[in-house]
């Protein structure tokens, strides 16, 4: 690779601390707030954002008339890299650190709630034990949520709905299906459910743009019923129990398979949907630069030997 005439900016130039000086500038908008925290002079610090500026050949920082500094155009460009490069920087950091440990590669995960408990134990069991010896952290949201930290590269795989971003900057793997339940705070009775029934209820519902809801909703106008009403939208399981717990009007949608673990927990009802009701398609979701990673390879290997001995 050839390297820039001397005197013209240069990349090579910059260390990963200077691109946290300008996150931190970003935040913060005031050099002599941060030279405060730093313990350095101001003058230090517009030197420094100088030679910053200078390496990259470009200015990432203006004064507004408050007198606060904010981006340029190709400053939130720069802004925008650099939280890509600070990401990656720290995923290498998990990673050396777990190898001193004495572990092997760490896996940053991403779930939507409504996966099983023998699902992520048997995932989970399979990575931290032997030959992997893996360390994981798991965040739990919804899709969209789990796609946008996919992207900024703050997570290495998700596994959500698939119907959730139709873009081409991320690949997907399918891997099932659930069909929708009900469950409530207590057994709705033996009366066969109807759709037209489940409008007398109140409904615990996922977000309205989430993919199960947008699903669910067309279910019913394609019956020309009214859609129920959503009391309370959420897809955490502790908030559904919470919810349902002092109103036995209430019904939530919970995919089938997590509605009777939570029954054969003693915890909640559960009722099969009065029709058959496939939820959108959950996938393993990554990024073609993440996909390549070996602990990656090694989570969807784990998730491939799990997957059969799991009821869906």
């Amino acid at each position: 690779m050839s390297q820039p005439a001397e005197g013209a900016p240069s990349l090579y130039k910059l260390r990963l601390r200077d691109l946290q000086l300008l996150q931190q500038i970003a935040e913060l908008r005031s050099l002599t707030a941060i030279a405060d925290l730093r313990g350095i002079t101001q003058p230090a610090l517009s030197r420094a954002l100088k030679d910053i500026e200078a390496a990259l050949g470009a200015q990432v920082f203006e004064r507004a008339k408050s007198a606060m500094l904010v981006p340029t155009p190709i400053g939130r460009q720069v802004l925008a890299r650099a939280a890509l490069l600070l990401a990656d920087a720290d995923a290498l950091q998990s990673e050396l650190h777990s190898f001193e440990n004495g572990r092997g590669a760490h896996l940053r995960l991403g779930t939507i709630p409504y996966v099983t408990t023998n699902l992520l134990e048997g995932v989970l069991a399979t990575l931290t034990q032997e030959p992997w010896q893996m360390s994981v952290s798991v965040t739990e949201g919804t899709t969209d949520q789990l796609i946008a930290l996919l992207r900024r590269q703050a997570l290495d795989v998700v596994i959500g709905r698939l119907s959730a971003d139709v873009s081409n900057d991320l690949f997907r793997e399918r891997l099932f299906t659930q069909q929708a339940g009900i469950v409530s705070s207590i057994r709705l009775g033996a009366a066969p459910l109807t759709l037209s029934r489940l409008l007398d209820h109140e409904w615990i519902l996922p977000p309205l743009r989430s993919p199960t809801r947008q699903a669910f909703t067309e279910l019913f106008v394609a019956h020309d019923l009214a859609t129920p009403v959503a009391r309370v939208e959420t897809t955490s399981l502790n908030v559904i129990q919470a919810a349902l717990r002092n109103d036995n009007r209430r019904l939530a949608l919970l995919p089938a398979d997590i509605g009777r673990e939570l029954q054969q927990q003693g915890l909640l009802a559960y009722r099969d949907f009065p029709i058959p009701f496939p939820m959108p398609a959950v996938g393993m979701i990554s990024l073609p630069i993440t996909r390549s990673l070996p602990s990656v390879r090694a989570f969807r290997d784990a998730l491939y030997r799990v997957l059969p001995r799991v009821p869906m």
